[in-house]
């Protein structure tokens, strides 16, 4: 299916999802900041990343705006994950970011994750 990028500083957190993944046919990679992730987006260049808000040396809003910057990573679609409700505004307005509040099912993640990827929903 879809290579795509976690980026998170929580271990437990970045195996559950890139598992939830891997079960669903997706090829992961792991990123544990932002400044990682930044210097492996290129040459892997991910259809999707899923990144936690809060993490040391560069956050995942500011992952964001460095991907803006560039035209090859700006509209890479992207999902954040955080332990609590981000505040309306600016991030609103980017189509290619959605949010997912922790604590989150694995079902809500994959749910988000084929949205953003344009995978249609089974047939139940």
């Amino acid at each position: 299916m879809a290579k795509i990028m976690v980026v998170d500083d929580d271990d437990v957190v970045r195996y559950s999802v890139c598992t939830a993944l891997q079960l669903n046919g997706h090829e992961t990679i792991e990123a544990d900041n932002g400044v990682t992730a930044l210097e492996m987006i290129k040459s892997h260049f991910p259809k999707l990343i899923i990144s936690d808000v809060e993490m040391a040396n560069m956050n995942g809003f500011m992952l964001r705006e460095f991907l803006q910057q560039d035209q090859l990573t700006a509209r890479i679609p992207m999902i954040i994950m955080s332990g609590v409700a981000y505040n309306a505004g600016a991030w609103e307005s980017d189509q290619m970011l959605e949010y997912l509040t922790k604590p989150f099912t694995m079902e809500q993640l994959m749910e988000l994750v084929n949205k953003k990827l344009g995978i249609p929903k089974k047939n139940e």
